[in-house]
């Protein structure tokens, strides 16, 4: 290379692209010549197609749009996944030997592995997962090559506990924490510990071996209980958990599965889970019958589960210096339990990232490919905003407004806020879209469905009316954060939903909309500084009503993933009970308001 094309090289502007390539939950990141996150997303809102199962997360189209959106026109890329060449190597050789092959699944006798799996199970995931490793960065170098006329400038791995530990660690604005990653399956256990402290990320211990506590709510809790894991269904066992009472029977058997030893856990033998598995069935839901048959079975995991993991939580306060924790893992998404980590542990304070599932992991690696160029790089001292998807285009919007094939559509510019509280509190339904979307699988204000969460009517309305789902599902009260200790027992910020607290028995009636039938509710705490306009509108609705919280739940309907784009707005507008819509500073009704001037 010529001295000239060295100096050229090294003036050009570098960003780093995060690909999580895990089969399920595939997202993009985009980290900026400075460091900061310019972007994150998970594959499933532009495909709307829930958890993108099978799909990479470079799409062709949508790859394009994000270089050219983020990036200046010359820059270079460096390509970074969240697992490691050990594991691709290993991935690679399985696959070789015909372990990760279709015929594998087709051989499958469908008896349970130690994976507490069935083989055909294991078999598939197995292989969905090596297609998905393989395949990453495959896109990326074509469209780079194709529209932008270059290669990429490098391809980085990284160990994939580590990048979901990095995300979180990194985001928490903590200057030291003691980090637990436990999802389903890393690549060689599902639970590892870090050290965190000076913006460095340490290994300290890991659980290796078939042994997981994702497996077990995913593949026990869920299925036995009626549901599907991989359509994300996990959220259905803990909703209906608290209907339910625990069968001691059940839990009794459960006891015998799986131990806690320190920091690791411990399956019994094979014979012995499969015996268990045979006498749980006569519990599991029958096809046809309603979810709330399992409400009993349902509560009986949920109470297991939150055993084992304040145990290990416990061992681990014990064995660290550090009173702050960071979770993070798809396990870390099981708000009922994260709620009594700081009440029933020696931790003092709990970080859980929006995403702390494996879209999270883009970022993570996006992050320490960075970390790698740039050593003395220390993040932020305050948490990660979550605000970090796509924005939604109004041209659509406009060329209806101009053909006037909307009705009762006005702009309001800084009226947005004061006209929608008061719809809200006139009882009507509020699709509210506005800002940056949301990283993870949580509306937090910014594609949200939103009510008043004073009537207890509005949770069967908006189940039945709305996001078509099961009666007993709940929902979240935003409240101001300067309000929140007056509504919440042993109050913990919660900023990403991913906390349940107790309601204070004398606050329940009023906010009856948002209070589960156990006296808990899964908060999103909002400061002005977090999401301004959110807290606009949520102060606008306390000085109409002297109640500083809103009913907040995500702005899809069940089974597909949060709105992405107008067009995905509009179309549940019209085709769901929702009254009112807003897409940034429009505002559209289904009847006319009397009041509401353009």
């Amino acid at each position: 290379m010529r001295l000239l094309d060295i100096a050229e090289h090294s003036l050009m502007s570098v960003y780093y692209v995060g690909i999580a390539s895990s089969f399920h939950d595939p997202s993009i990141s985009i980290v900026g010549p400075d460091g900061s996150i310019l972007l994150a997303e998970s594959t499933e809102r532009p495909l709307q197609y829930k958890r993108a199962i099978g799909c990479p997360a470079d799409l062709y189209v949508w790859f394009q749009k994000y270089i050219e959106t983020y990036c200046e026109k010359d820059a270079e890329i460096v390509l970074a996944n969240g697992w490691s060449q050990r594991y691709q190597r290993l991935n690679k050789l399985s696959g070789l030997l015909g372990r990760r092959s279709r015929r594998s699944i087709e051989m499958s006798t469908g008896r349970l592995q130690k994976t507490l799996l069935k083989d055909y199970v294991s078999a598939w995931l197995s292989r969905s997962q090596y297609k998905a490793v393989d395949q990453f960065g495959d896109n990326a170098v074509f469209t780079f090559k194709r529209d932008f006329g270059k290669n990429i400038r490098d391809f980085r791995h990284f160990d994939h506990h580590l990048s979901h530990a990095a995300m979180a660690c990194w985001g928490s604005g903590y200057d030291e924490a003691t980090c637990m990653v436990v999802d389903g399956y890393g690549e060689v256990g599902s639970i590892r510990y870090f050290d965190y402290a000076d913006g460095e990320v340490d290994p300290l211990d890991e659980q290796r071996g078939a042994e997981s506590l994702g497996l077990f709510y995913s593949w026990w809790a869920t299925v036995l209980c009626g549901f599907d894991p991989l359509r994300g269904e996990e959220w259905k066992v803990m909703g209906l958990a608290p209907y339910g009472k625990v069968i001691d029977e059940v839990y009794g058997l459960l006891q015998t599965v799986l131990k806690v030893d320190g920091l690791h856990l411990r399956y019994a033998s094979m014979d012995h889970l499969n015996e268990v598995l045979a006498k749980l069935e006569k519990f599991a839901l029958l096809p046809g019958s309603p979810p709330m048959d399992a409400a009993d079975l349902a509560r009986t995991f949920q109470e297991i589960y939150s055993d084992w993991m304040t145990e290990l939580l416990q061992n681990l306060a014990d064995s660290t210096k550090s009173r702050n924790l960071v979770l993070c893992g798809g396990c870390g998404l099981n708000s009922a339990f994260n709620g009594r980590i700081v009440p029933e542990t020696s931790f003092e304070s709990l970080y859980v990232p929006s995403a702390p599932g494996d879209d999270g992991v883009s970022v993570g690696a996006a992050l320490l490919a960075y970390r790698e160029d740039h050593p003395d790089w220390k993040p932020a001292k305050e948490m990660q905003t979550p605000y970090l998807g796509s924005r939604v285009s109004t041209s659509t919007l406009e060329q209806l407004e101009t053909l006037a094939q909307v009705p009762n559509c006005v702009k309001l510019t800084d009226s947005i806020f004061e006209v929608t509280a008061r719809l809200l509190s006139e009882g009507l339904l509020v699709g509210w879209c506005r800002g940056r979307a949301e990283f993870g699988p949580r509306a937090l204000g910014n594609r949200s469905i939103l009510a008043d969460p004073r009537k207890a009517e509005m949770k069967e309305k908006i189940n039945a009316m709305v996001k078509f789902r099961e009666a007993y599902r709940p929902f979240a009260p935003s409240v101001l954060t300067e309000h929140a200790e007056a509504y919440f027992e042993h109050y913990q910020e919660s900023p990403y939903m991913e906390k349940t607290l107790k309601v204070r028995p004398g606050m329940r009636d009023g906010i009856a909309g948002v209070v589960h039938v156990d006296g808990t509710a899964r908060l999103q705490t909002v400061r002005k500084d977090w999401n301004p306009d959110y807290y606009r509108l949520i102060e606008a609705f306390h000085q109409l009503t002297e109640v500083p919280i809103l009913l907040n739940t995500s702005f899809n309907i069940m089974g597909k993933p949060i709105i992405h784009s107008v067009e995905d707005a509009l179309g549940m507008f019209y085709t769901t009970g929702l009254d009112v819509l807003v897409i940034e500073d429009y505002l559209i009704t289904k009847q006319p308001v009397s009041w509401l001037n353009p």
